[in-house]
């Protein structure tokens, strides 16, 4: 049956090569050999021009040999390998077991190549322990730090503040405060005013619309429309 996922050895090889070289469907392959379509179909690919079955071995047997068996057992940093995974884009992956005794899978390029004594590797509970639980900072140091923040984009043009940073479109100067998405003047008023309410739109009364001098904010709608964002 074409269904049975079934490992192919090298007579299945020379008898893959003779049928294609009669041009016999795929499917009637698949049949007399009992294996799937899609091990087939890689089985093919494994050759760049005509099928043969000797190419196709050597190639298998590159493959197997690029797995490192020997690396069972070693330690890296907090993980000690147990047992082969798989092969997953050319990569071979190895189950590792952490000193916590949880279990992950890394790859082995992963395991020898970035594992330093400064930078030791685990299962994740390093960084879980280094984290700590979360400390919640007061709002007015909080407000304090993101008011710090704006200062560093700011540049003086007259009484105006202009700013330097990240313009939504390249016109419409944004930032974030209380993981939200918001126009630089109008986190300048909740910072300068206390509030929770936030007022949509926010304008200006110099008619710059890069400033967020808080002297120059106000809720007010001004005649001409350009000066709120």
């Amino acid at each position: 049956m074409s269904g049975i996922n079934k490992k192919i050895t090298f007579e299945d090889r020379k008898i893959i090569e003779e049928l294609l070289h009669k041009n016999t469907r795929h499917r009637e392959i698949c049949e007399r050999l009992q294996i799937h379509p899609t091990s087939l179909y890689r089985e093919i690919k494994k050759c760049k021009d005509e099928y043969n079955a000797e190419e196709a071995q050597k190639q298998y047997g590159q493959s197997k040999n690029l797995i490192d068996w020997e690396i069972i057992g070693k330690r890296f940093g907090l993980l000690v390998v147990i047992s082969y995974s798989n092969i997953y884009k050319k990569r071979s992956w190895w189950r590792c077991k952490c000193d916590c005794g949880k279990e992950c899978i890394i790859s082995r390029r992963i395991l020898t190549e970035y594992c330093s004594p400064r930078r030791p590797h685990s299962c994740g509970c390093i960084a879980k322990q280094a984290k700590g639980p979360g400390i919640q900072v007061p709002i007015e140091e909080a407000a304090l730090r993101k008011f710090q923040d704006l200062i560093k984009f700011r540049k003086i043009n007259g009484d105006c503040w202009e700013w330097t940073g990240y313009r939504q479109k390249g016109r419409v100067p944004k930032t974030s405060w209380k993981n939200k998405s918001m126009g630089v003047r109008k986190c300048m008023y909740l910072l300068m005013n206390g509030t929770t309410y936030e007022p949509n739109p926010v304008f200006t009364t110099c008619g710059n619309m890069m400033c967020f001098n808080p002297e120059h904010i106000t809720l007010e709608r001004p005649k001409n429309r350009q000066f709120y964002e």
